[in-house]
């Protein structure tokens, strides 16, 4: 599948990963957990979006924040950590202030005058919200997309559909836009055209789609876009 850029009036973006970065909850990991600080953040990471599937396949939804925090505790119980409330607390909070890549506000500014722009997450409004304020990308979006809509999670077909909705443009109008190999699958099968953000070493699930472009980060991409 190849980029009909021609047609683009709407990008649509995950968020973890995508426009924040996760890893910088790791410095308060490290001063709470010290050695074990790694291994926390691997099994907190996997668990949470297991979670997401596993709650959508089940028909048992908890909201982002609730099933983020039940798979820190299964990360501690994992790795025999021991942690207070106050600090499974604090670690929660940091979801809130989460830092965007660093080129992330530039490219979404670039993009802000040609295309409607919108965050399509799992995570709850509450959790877009604050994040997206901390990083001053408030002003420069026009939707806020939650899944928490639609009570399930991606890659299930309708919360893509949400970004139509959320954004008012048929699919055939938008770009999805994710660093998350399983994410842009499913945005794929689901009909939108997507690109895939190259974030470190990864290789691209062989589920029969494939993205419509590939870029290494959002300001390469936001070149590509805007040429």
């Amino acid at each position: 599948m190849s980029l009909d850029a021609g047609k683009i009036k709407g990008i649509a973006f995950d968020a973890y990963g995508t426009l924040f970065n996760i890893a910088s909850i790791d410095f308060l990991l490290e001063q709470l957990f010290d050695d074990r600080a790694r291994q926390v953040a691997a099994y907190w990471r996997r668990k949470q979006l297991e979670y997401t599937w596993l709650r959508t396949m089940m028909g048992r939804y908890k909201d982002f924040y609730e099933l983020t925090r039940d798979a820190l505790y299964y990360a501690l119980e994992a790795t025999n950590t021991s942690a207070t409330e106050g600090q499974v607390q604090e670690l929660m909070q940091q979801y809130y202030h989460l830092d965007a890549y660093s080129e992330v506000k530039g490219a979404l500014a670039r993009l802000k005058g040609r295309y409607r722009l919108a965050i399509l997450s799992n995570a709850n409004p509450s959790l877009l919200e604050r994040a997206a304020a901390y990083n001053g990308l408030d002003e420069l979006l026009d939707e806020i997309i939650s899944a928490d809509q639609i009570r399930q999670y991606k890659p299930a077909p309708g919360v893509y559909q949400l970004a139509e909705k959320g954004l008012k443009l048929p699919a055939e109008n938008l770009l999805f836009v994710s660093s998350n190999t399983w994410d842009v699958s499913g945005a794929t099968a689901y009909g939108l055209q997507t690109a895939w953000v190259q974030r470190g070493y990864s290789t691209m699930e062989h589920l029969e789609v494939a993205p419509a472009v590939t870029a290494s980060n959002l300001e390469e991409l936001a070149e590509l876009l805007m040429s």
